[in-house]
């Protein structure tokens, strides 16, 4: 082997060395990278999921409360509908049973007496309410 052949024998095996060095850091590098970016992710994840179970919670609650108002709201539309349809039919009976002279507006001197029927349910109907709503609760109240 010539001196020229051991030269560049001995430049190759330089730069196989070098090259094994290059790749050794590299390989290196790219694992303190996914490293680092593993432990990035796990904090992220912690992160997440620290935020994620109470908002996930109060989602959950205002769900459970919009709930509750819909079918509050759904009592309160039937427990009107019935008192409309109870006052009406008593409004009826009542002017059946009495003949309509009965309710009409009076004057009495100064004094102006209205005794139509709307006027004597308006006086009572509070307490005509009342009574209906806790029929038709059971008496329950929430």
């Amino acid at each position: 082997m010539s001196a020229l052949d051991k030269i560049i024998e001995e430049i190759m095996a330089q730069a196989h060395a070098q090259a094994d060095q290059i790749l050794a850091d590299a390989g290196q590098r790219a694992a303190e990278i996914r490293a680092e970016g593993q432990a990035e992710c796990d904090a992220y994840q912690r992160r997440f999921e620290q935020t994620a179970e109470p908002e996930c919670r109060e989602i959950a609650n205002r769900a459970q409360s919009t709930d509750r108002q819909n079918r509050r709201l759904a009592l309160l539309a039937v427990r009107n509908q019935v008192l409309a349809e109870v006052l009406a039919e008593a409004k009826a009976k009542l002017t059946q049973q009495a003949g309509p002279e009965r309710f009409q507006i009076v004057q009495q001197g100064n004094i102006l007496l209205n005794n139509s029927l709307d006027a004597i349910f308006e006086a009572e109907g509070q307490l005509l309410r009342d009574r209906a709503y806790e029929t038709l609760t059971g008496g329950v109240t929430e």
